[in-house]
């Protein structure tokens, strides 16, 4: 494995390049999807995923270049911050207060989804149970109790969107997270699919699980459509 760094203008770019097995075209269009491994059991998915979702919050560019049967380039360009920028040693922005022994009910058809979420509401004392899609949320829900439902968007069996809408028809008080990989576009124009009171993007860290849940748990579900209020 070969690393390199350089200047290229404004930005500062970080190479990794192998020469191992490289990628077909198909696993290279795909690779950067949360939960897609060529592993099987023995990968989560989410190592490229979330590598990319760390540069393209801090405004970078991530490129991928392979050859099969001769190794790959992975290349990362990031913006030089050379004055004005906040110092090194300036404490981290707090998290919020964190909440826990939570009861959470998370639907989502992905086994690698489930069990990274599990083991973050887990880590906070919360009580988890798994739903294996939209369907199987749904009469999880209505056989239990919870203080929170955590849904995936894209469901094969039914989608995220309807299974926060049917719960909201027999429950106007539990808040209910969407995870989907269009969450940034989603919260900057401010709109929500029914039903829904907070909308995070994928891949999810476990500071912005924290952050979400501490923000909802101090407010409660006024309307069939989202709408909230201060308990």
């Amino acid at each position: 494995m070969t690393i390199r760094t350089r200047a290229e203008g404004e930005r500062v770019v970080l190479e990794i390049a192998d020469t191992g097995i490289g990628m077909t075209e198909e696993v290279r269009k795909r690779c950067l999807e949360p939960f897609f491994t060529t592993k099987g059991e023995g990968g989560t998915g989410l190592g490229l995923s979330l590598t990319y979702g760390f540069v393209q919050r801090h405004k970078g560019a991530l490129a991928i270049d392979t050859v099969l049967g001769k190794g790959t380039t992975i290349t990362i360009r990031l913006p030089c911050f050379v004055s004005g920028g906040v110092p090194l040693d300036e404490p981290a922005e707090p998290v919020g207060l964190l909440v826990k022994g939570k009861r959470v009910l998370v639907v989502d058809d992905e086994l690698a989804a489930r069990r990274l979420l599990s083991r973050y509401l887990e880590v906070d004392d919360h009580v988890v149970q798994t739903a294996e899609g939209g369907r199987d949320g749904i009469e999880k829900f209505h056989a239990g109790k919870f203080d929170l439902v955590i849904t995936d968007r894209a469901m094969a069996d039914m989608s995220g969107d309807e299974v926060a809408a049917t719960i909201r028809k027999t429950n106007a008080d539990v808040p209910i997270i969407m995870l989907t990989g269009f969450g940034d576009i989603m919260n900057d124009d401010g709109h929500y699919p029914a039903g829904v009171s907070l909308v995070l993007g994928k891949p999810i860290t476990h500071d912005t699980l924290r952050e979400g849940m501490a923000k909802l748990m101090s407010v409660r579900i006024k309307g069939p459509h989202g709408r909230r209020g201060h308990s």
